[in-house]
């Protein structure tokens, strides 16, 4: 008998692991502070918002950054339930699934000037800024739109290089996400935030998701549960109070 019990302990003790390593799903997420980081207090904007999600699902979220090429890669591979932030294009979209909208991404122009009159720049349509010079990151979504309309384009690898080059002068306009940019004006010259600035139109506003694996269809069943509880925490006042908490960066 003590034979007996000792087994169904054991039995029973494995089973109550395995369901709560299935109540565990694992994300990948890139560094994109304030949006995703792991050097921030609840691991950034989108993290917040997706890890609450989850626990309104009974479920926990063990979040794991890696570069954003790799990110893409293990969803593809079903190697992670979800990665994120991302935005929809219609080439993804041939590869993987897409949550509903959980947050959006408001690109402007940024320029720098240590002077007290600040310079003038306007634009309706991106041709009129052909006669500035513009600082980008090679890879970004808007290197063909830039091409196109033959704009005089410094690219670089990482967005604090660019941000770099915008103010030591090299360039006058460099697009980068509004609260990125910000953060990372903040973070790398914050004796100089107030000399820098935005165009008042946007370049554009894009909505953020997960992304999931096409083929799973356990990962399927779960990004229904998603956005339909998505849906009901954007209409409650703890997504307002993440929105205001993230809005004053």
């Amino acid at each position: 008998m003590k034979k007996i019990s000792i087994f169904v302990f054991i039995v029973i003790t494995l089973f109550s692991h395995s369901l709560l390593a299935e109540e565990t799903l694992v994300l990948a997420a890139g560094e994109w502070p304030p949006y995703t980081s792991e050097n921030m207090d609840n691991k950034g904007f989108m993290t917040e918002i997706v890890t609450q999600i989850l626990k309104e699902m009974n479920l926990q979220a063990e979040i794991k950054f890696y570069p954003w090429r790799r990110c893409y890669e293990y969803v593809m591979r079903d190697k992670v339930f979800a990665a994120f932030p991302y935005s929809f294009t219609a080439e993804r979209a041939q590869e993987v699934l897409f949550s509903d909208d959980i947050a959006f991404s408001t690109s402007k122009f940024f320029y720098y000037s240590a002077s007290a009159e600040k310079p003038v720049y306007k634009y309706e349509k991106i041709e009129d800024i052909r006669h500035y010079k513009i600082g980008a990151v090679i890879g970004y979504y808007y290197e063909e739109q830039f091409k196109k309309e033959k704009l005089t384009v410094d690219y670089v690898a990482k967005e604090s290089i660019a941000l770099e080059k915008l103010f030591l002068g090299r360039t006058q306009l460099f697009p980068l996400d509004e609260m990125v940019g910000w953060e990372l004006i903040k973070k790398t010259f914050p004796d100089q935030v107030t000399n820098f600035g935005t165009l008042e139109k946007p370049l554009d506003r894009s909505s953020l998701k997960l992304i999931i694996n096409k083929d799973n269809k356990k990962t399927l069943r779960l990004l229904k549960m998603f956005n339909h509880r998505l849906e009901l925490f954007k209409k409650s006042s703890q997504y307002q109070s993440i929105l205001k908490q993230y809005s004053g960066l």
